[in-house]
């Protein structure tokens, strides 16, 4: 079986401001209180209050470089883009798993700021942005096929609709369904690409598992948290294929006070009724494109951002990517054997656990003008203060499963 072979560069971008290289240097040298800290070399674990919390990479400075050893003698370079966010810069094996276990078109979860701005800059015509078109929503027992049993049962526990084997069936037959049936040309969608997801478990192939320990030295965070992380999503985009500038994450403030986490809510995640929670994001390139294909970050480092204002700015949507890729701050070429890592949420200095979600994160996928691009994304959901005693429904391995967070 044929190995990841990267080179390998980690690219870091960091979203926050008010955090001088000075004061870095003096925070990097101090005891870190919650196990949340900011350490300035590959100077080994935090010194800590006993209570293992969120860890982030101090940035330090555009273009300040780590040298760090996350498996074996192979060493790694992370190259910190941007301060604001922290932006840090295996393939082949990861794109034939991805091909043999066959690609579904790509949902979009959209918050409700994101949705109400997507239905402000179009008119929807039969337009589908429902969480049912999510394949882990339907694939209970994680075969990567969807029996006539899990479409019964999704009827029944989401849409009320109960239904038999034979109706199943009928339905099948007798519908002409068309997945993101939401416009007639795939440039003008929010996102036009395909999808697989590849589960990194107990029963995961040997390299996914190698990939995910290889995360957890690279992000320093608890198993836990690293090993309750989303499967890896494996995404192909080809000719026309982008997604419009997003965010991997929800602002809490969007929605009724009680939302829960959707990593801790698998029920009610088809219906969006929970808040998507990442706190990391890393995003590996599998290939090289031959023209266009970059992922931008079109508020990185931008003082005092305010996200209302860029949403209603009159020069333009700059969300649309196809017309605003490089006006980003941030435009990182896709190229094979790089990832780039980023933070999406920002951590509370009182308790050690997430905080706000940081707004520089907005990010997204330029279109691909030549060839076809293949990416993945890692995202590492994390608790907030009050979900700390929560373990995310992600999480498979027994023993972490029975150790109190």
């Amino acid at each position: 079986m044929q190995g990841i072979s990267y080179g390998f560069i980690l690219l870091l971008i960091f979203f926050q401001r008010g955090f001088t290289e000075d004061s870095a240097r003096q925070e990097s040298s101090k005891s870190c209180p919650f196990g949340s800290c900011l350490v300035e070399e590959d100077e080994g674990p935090c010194e800590d209050d006993g209570e293992a919390k969120l860890y982030r990479w101090d940035p330090v400075k555009i273009g300040y470089k780590r040298k760090m050893k996350l498996e074996g003698d192979k060493v790694y370079t992370m190259i910190t883009r941007a301060v604001e966010p922290p932006l840090f810069e295996e393939a082949d094996h990861i794109v034939k798993l991805a091909e043999e276990v066959g690609f579904l078109k790509s949902d979009i979860h959209l918050d409700p700021v994101a949705k109400k701005h997507a239905q402000t800059m179009r008119s929807t015509e039969g337009h589908s942005n429902s969480s049912a078109g999510y394949f882990l929503n339907w694939d209970l027992d994680k075969d990567y096929e969807i029996s006539i049993e899990e479409i019964i049962n999704f009827a029944e526990k989401f849409k009320y609709l109960y239904m038999t084997p034979a109706e199943v069936d009928d339905m099948i037959e007798v519908l002409d369904l068309k997945e993101l049936d939401d416009e007639k040309h795939p440039h003008h969608r929010d996102r036009f690409s395909d999808q697989v997801w590849l589960f990194q478990g107990m029963n995961a192939d040997s390299t996914l598992k190698r990939l995910r320990e290889r995360i957890h030295k690279l992000t320093r965070l608890q198993r836990q948290i690293v090993y309750g992380g989303e499967p890896l999503q494996v995404v192909k985009y080809g000719p026309y294929g982008h997604y419009h500038a997003h965010y991997d994450s929800s602002r809490k403030s969007d929605y009724s006070e009680g939302t829960k986490c959707c990593h801790y809510d698998m029920e009610n995640a088809p219906m969006a009724k929970c808040r998507i929670c990442r706190y990391i994001t890393i995003l590996y390139y599998l290939n090289d494109v031959e023209e266009g294909g970059e992922t931008a970050f079109p508020v990185a480092d931008m003082k005092d951002f305010n996200e209302t204002k860029f949403r209603d700015r009159e020069d333009g949507d700059h969300f649309n990517l196809n017309e605003y890729c490089h006006t980003a701050n941030i435009v990182v070429p896709a190229k094979k054997g790089k990832a780039i890592m980023w933070y999406n949420y920002k951590i509370d200095g009182k308790t050690g656990w997430m905080s706000h979600r940081d707004d520089r994160s907005l990010h997204g996928g330029c279109i691909v003008k030549k060839g076809v691009k293949y990416i993945a994304n890692n995202w590492l959901p994390a608790p907030e203060n009050d979900s700390a005693h929560l373990l995310s429904e992600y999480l498979e391995d027994p023993y972490l499963a029975s150790v109190n967070p």
